[in-house]
């Protein structure tokens, strides 16, 4: 990553031929590797990582997007049945495209993905969400 989040203790890494994936206690972050293209077989490949770490938790996902990769849209309508306990998720994004590219994503996932300049923000809100959510 960029920099350490010094709030959060990693609790395993992993460095996968799709990218890097640091599991916190009750959230994500995922960096996908350049020029590689994320689709529903990955997704599934990531789920067994997040049902090994979360089982049947909530969670939060946040896509650190410090890497030029494709997405394939469309199978984000699938992605969603892969995450079933994925209650917040948020991108990282560092310029115009990258941000285009989430209002694009946003048409196919239907419980939005929250953008952030940076990934502390990023953490925040994820963390605020999955707090608010589990007082409800």
């Amino acid at each position: 990553m960029s920099r350490p989040i010094k709030k959060d203790k990693i609790i395993k890494q992993y460095d996968l031929e799709m990218g890097k994936v640091f599991f916190y206690e009750n959230y994500l972050i995922i960096e996908v590797a350049e020029g590689v293209c994320f689709d529903y077989e990955k997704a599934e490949v990531l789920s067994l990582l997040t049902n090994l770490h979360f089982g049947d938790r909530s969670f939060g996902y946040v896509s650190h997007r410090v890497n030029s990769y494709s997405l394939e849209a469309i199978d984000y309508m699938k992605i969603q049945d892969v995450f079933p306990n994925m209650k917040a998720f948020a991108a990282v994004t560092y310029n115009e495209l990258q941000k285009t590219s989430i209002r694009i994503e946003n048409m196919f996932h239907q419980d939005g993905i929250v953008s952030f300049d940076n990934i502390e923000e990023a953490i925040k809100w994820v963390t605020e969400k999955l707090e608010n959510d589990s007082s409800k």
